[in-house]
């Protein structure tokens, strides 16, 4: 107990520090409280109990019990406890985000030793799924069937009845050397098993059943008849309750087979002219419609009739002539008739049914085998039973003659439901011939017209793209189009441009040179009569090469430059600007847009402000200079201040002394209709103010992207 009060108490230490909002469990009943929740989350637990019983087929599980309950456990310790050990078992309980439950011992320590909870000696009746889960328990029964399972197949499962209740046995073999169970089938038995309310893996939801560990704890209380077709043949009694019913042993039924379907069910038409359903046993083999045969089962019945549950049959020699019948062929007459028109004939199970009808629907490679007939205003399911090959070649919308036996599909009985509902009425075909083809389906099938509209609805939309495309490949061919004849229209303007200005170079050029030309000559007449006069002459020749070479420098400019491609005038004349040699503090403010001048007058205005600003640094010694302009009513106006020495506009130099600036000005503002005003005084500053009009009509001229 020391040890046990250790271990829960270092494992609540560890899920304090390192799970605060994980509380710890301490009994079995806090585990199957924590295992009912199905949200995903974990917890420690630290729990005392018993073991009742070791699982080692099972991962070594452990049944343990305690006062509160029973549980099962998965051993992830090394210690392996033995039945009647109590031990102290800590770890940790987890329901995954598939709500699926773990609960596994991380530590086992031995506390003392107990007695093994004897086994519950009790009817199959009385066994409760709470009261009794995981206790072992000791029932009687009969086996009516025998069969191995699908997914292990270490387990082998008994059918076990007694009167009405009916539970499943699940039997530990070994698949290599355990014989069949196949013996056992119809002997009354008793067995010692543990009983599972439900199964853990793969089947979520199954129901109770008892699980045994060795063929040894099943014994034979009264073995089965040496033929098990010397049963009592089944009654002819009415007005039994299906309790009643189900508690009959079993009993046999001989006649003729009349219809196979769903690969284990058989209709069986009596001597005396009954109808009974039978639900063969597994590996029982299927007879064929036609045949006589002996089918002994356990009764059971679907409020109609009496059928047989777990049967296996045996073929016997046919004692009879075919008995002739009539078929319907009204398909109104049981659907509808007296009992109204969604009702189904009872009277019509086991009749032989001729009827036409159009196939609405086709089986499936891998479905249940079935057809869809529309007839008139009803539609009729056709069960192709053993045949189902026998549809291969039948369309949609063939017209077939389908001969078979009415079927009539029942729900189960159920103590709350005593008037199960009848599902369908089915037609089994018993060969297949039964299925004739009346007429083949017109080739001009709504299948086959929706095919064609789909084929022409993808053509529509192939089209739609190809035009898209087409549309888009023109788009582009036409952009780069575009852009061909504006590069194009951009080089004849640039052509233009420096022709325009070549000639500007030479007529500005020819004079100043030309007048540099008549100041030398001049001084050399002057020299030797009056050397101030050839002084003079020399130094005004100086001043226009001075001229010369500025204007040749700002022209070799404009030619490499491209300020006229600027999309923001302000930007452009910056640019221009800082070719200027100095230290003048120049701020431009040109609120202009570029999209309203033509080239030819921002050529102008910037050679303006380029010399304006020129003049202001160099003979000005300006060391600001303010560059202003806005678009007004019909006109462009813009100014240049200056902070500089300032001159006498009236009294200023001109081309005689050699400076061609201000009458350059004038001359380009002449071309443009523009003015130009001078507002200096020396000592003042300067404020150069130039207005140029507008054209009434905006000319569109292609720019530079």
């Amino acid at each position: 107990m020391l040890a046990s009060s250790i271990s829960c108490a270092f494992l609540l230490g560890i899920a304090a520090t390192a799970t605060p909002d994980c509380s710890m469990l301490h009994s079995i009943a806090e585990l199957n409280d924590f295992a009912d929740d199905p949200s995903h989350r974990y917890a420690p637990f630290c729990i005392t109990g018993t073991v009742q019983a070791l699982n080692a087929s099972l991962d070594n599980y452990i049944i343990l019990s305690d006062t509160n309950g029973w549980i099962e456990i998965s051993n992830a310790s090394s210690y392996r406890p033995v039945p009647g050990e109590k031990i102290a078992v800590t770890g940790r309980a987890h329901m995954s985000a598939h709500q699926e439950i773990y609960i596994a011992a991380q530590d086992i320590s031995h506390v003392g030793m107990e007695s093994v909870s004897p086994s519950v000696e009790i009817p199959l009746r009385d066994i409760s799924d709470e009261k009794h889960h995981l206790h072992t328990v000791i029932t009687e029964g009969t086996v009516i069937d025998t069969f191995p399972d699908e997914i292990d197949s270490h387990n082998q499962f008994l059918i076990l009845k007694d009167e009405e209740d009916v539970l499943p046995v699940a039997l530990h073999v070994d698949p290599g050397t355990d014989p069949g169970l196949e013996s056992l089938r119809d002997a009354r038995v008793r067995i010692a098993g543990r009983f599972l309310r439900t199964v853990s893996g793969s089947r979520k939801f199954s129901g109770p059943f008892i699980y045994v560990d060795d063929r040894s704890h099943v014994t034979v209380v009264v073995p089965a008849l040496d033929d098990p077709f010397a049963a009592p043949p089944l009654e002819k009694a009415l007005y039994r309750t299906p309790r009643e019913i189900a508690k009959r042993g079993k009993r046999t039924v001989s006649g003729e087979v009349l219809a196979v379907w769903g690969g284990n069910h058989l209709m069986v038409r009596t001597s005396d002219g009954r109808i009974v359903n039978a639900t063969l046993a597994h590996g029982q083999s299927t007879p064929q419609p036609g045949d006589t045969v002996t089918a002994a089962g356990y009764p059971e019945t679907d409020l109609f009739r009496v059928n047989l549950s777990r049967a296996i049959v045996r073929a016997e020699p046919r004692t009879t002539v075919p008995q002739r019948e009539s078929a319907i062929t009204d398909i109104k007459s049981v659907f509808g008739g007296n009992g109204g028109p969604n009702a189904i004939d009872p009277a019509s199970h086991g009749r032989l049914m001729r009827i036409q009808g159009i196939v609405q629907s086709a089986p499936s490679p891998n479905g249940a085998g079935r057809l869809l007939l529309a007839c008139g205003p009803f539609k009729l399911q056709v069960d192709l039973g053993q045949h189902s090959a026998a549809a291969a070649d039948i369309a949609l919308g063939t017209k077939l003659e389908v001969t078979g036996r009415c079927l009539l599909e029942i729900d189960k009985w159920t103590p709350d439901d005593i008037f199960p509902r009848i599902r369908n009425l089915v037609v089994v075909i018993r060969s297949p011939e039964d299925l004739r083809i009346i007429a083949r389906p017109p080739w001009w099938t709504p299948l086959r017209l929706l095919v064609v509209i789909s084929i022409l609805v993808a053509a529509l939309i192939g089209v739609y793209i190809w035009n898209r495309i087409l549309q888009k490949l023109v788009s582009q061919r036409g952009r780069e189009l575009y852009r061909e004849q504006v590069a194009h229209a951009i080089a004849e303007f640039k052509t233009d441009e420096r022709t325009r200005l070549a000639v500007e170079l030479h007529d500005s050029l020819s004079q100043e040179l030309a007048g540099v030309a008549c100041q030398v000559a001049a001084s050399a007449k002057t020299l030797n009569s009056n050397p101030a006069v050839a002084r003079r002459c020399i130094e005004t020749a100086d001043k226009m090469l001075n001229s010369c070479r500025t204007e040749l420098r700002q022209c070799l400019f404009d030619l490499r430059s491209d300020t006229l491609d600027e999309a923001d005038f302000s930007t452009a004349i910056r640019r221009t600007l800082d070719q200027i040699d100095g230290n003048a503090a120049i701020k431009v403010r040109f609120n202009v847009p570029r999209s309203r001048l033509k080239d030819t007058t921002a050529h102008a205005i910037l050679a303006i402000v380029r010399e304006l600003t020129g003049n202001a640094v160099r003979h000005g010694a300006a060391t600001e200079v303010q560059v202003a302009g806005s678009i007004e009513p019909g006109r462009i106006l813009f100014s240049v201040r200056d902070n500089g020495s300032g001159f006498d506009p009236e009294n200023c130099v001109g081309p005689i002394q050699g400076h061609f600036g201000i009458e350059g000005i004038r001359n380009r503002l002449e071309k443009l209709n523009g003015t130009l005003s001078i507002d200096s005084r020396p000592g003042n500053g300067t404020k150069a103010v130039v207005a140029i009009p507008l054209p009434a009509t905006k000319t569109k001229e292609v720019k530079t992207p």
